[in-house]
């Protein structure tokens, strides 16, 4: 039934026995719902009312994501989301959080199968939200759970799955203020396997990424990029030396020379010729709090512009 992309499984019954356990977890490992009729009812009855109740269904989700789309791109316009939302159990004093997930290695001219795989089995697990596709990506809204919930539900797709992409943005307090999950959800998406080497990533858990992401200007972090680590990136241009990935391997390996040496697999001494050659070019004092915390950030800059180091 799974292969023939069935929706649905009715069963008519002479004296209404209960199902065997057998086809209730079958039905249960493929998400496939399961019913019981009379044997005498028509089958033509049981359609049109399925029919119906699929349109219904059709209709109400086409109006909730116009509305969330509304809530997030023109939040300042609430007659244009806060009715349809409300007045389908989404209220104004909720937790709210938006989940933006893709699988882009999955895309044909056909579609993407897999992405319609990956909205069932959200549907299948959220307790009461929205989801619509946009841009090939499934933007979701969560709405009464927490992020450690969606974390936990979402965990084991991400994990089994590294061509999945997830950010979850912060969780908002307001109908009012949806547009801020999915600004953190966005910024939390665009940093998976690219400044951070993860496929599912928290906006509540990006440390210092969270404030990097938020400078909008560009020539502040240049000017700060080239004050920090210029010399080494324009010697490392002409010279073809790698000497600012060493210092990167040695800052994340809390500037010890030992554990630097066997992540690089090179000797002690030769590491050391090169960190006084950095320390030249750089001509100031790697090690003090002040500087060692520059050269940090100037790190995690250049990872959030997807920079190669």
């Amino acid at each position: 039934m799974k292969d023939a992309h069935a929706s649905g499984l009715i069963i008519s019954v002479k004296s209404r026995p209960a199902f065997s356990q057998e086809i209730i977890d079958y039905c249960n490992e493929i998400q496939l719902p399961l019913f019981s009729t009379s044997w005498d009812t028509p089958f033509i009855d049981i359609m049109r009312i399925f029919s119906e109740i699929l349109l219904k269904n059709e209709h109400r989700e086409t109006s909730l994501a116009a509305a969330l789309k509304n809530a997030i791109y023109y939040p300042e316009n609430e007659d244009s989301y806060l009715n349809p939302l409300e007045s389908n159990g989404f209220f104004r004093d909720m937790n709210y959080t938006i989940l933006m997930i893709s699988c882009h290695i999955y895309d044909s001219d056909s579609g993407n199968s897999y992405l319609e795989q990956l909205e069932k089995k959200i549907r299948y697990f959220m307790s009461k939200g929205i989801v619509y596709e946009e841009g090939k990506h499934l933007i979701v809204l969560f709405a009464g759970e927490s992020v450690n919930d969606i974390s936990q539900k979402l965990y084991d797709v991400c994990q089994n799955n590294s061509d999945v992409y997830a950010g979850i943005g912060t969780t908002v307090s307001q109908l009012t203020d949806i547009h801020r999950s999915y600004e953190t959800a966005f910024t939390a998406y665009q940093l998976t396997k690219t400044a951070l080497p993860k496929n599912f990533l928290e906006y509540n858990k990006l440390g210092v990424y969270k404030l990097l992401a938020d400078i909008h200007n560009q020539s502040l972090t240049t000017d700060f990029l080239n004050s920090t680590l210029g010399p080494i990136l324009d010697y490392d241009a002409v010279h073809h030396t790698d000497y600012l990935h060493i210092l990167e391997v040695y800052f994340d390996h809390d500037c010890s020379i030992i554990h630097t040496a066997d992540a690089l697999y090179c000797h002690k001494n030769t590491l050391s010729y090169k960190l006084n050659k950095i320390k030249e070019l750089l001509d100031y004092d790697i090690l003090t709090n002040e500087n060692r915390t520059n050269i940090m950030l100037s790190f995690y800059i250049l990872r959030l512009e997807k920079r190669s180091i």
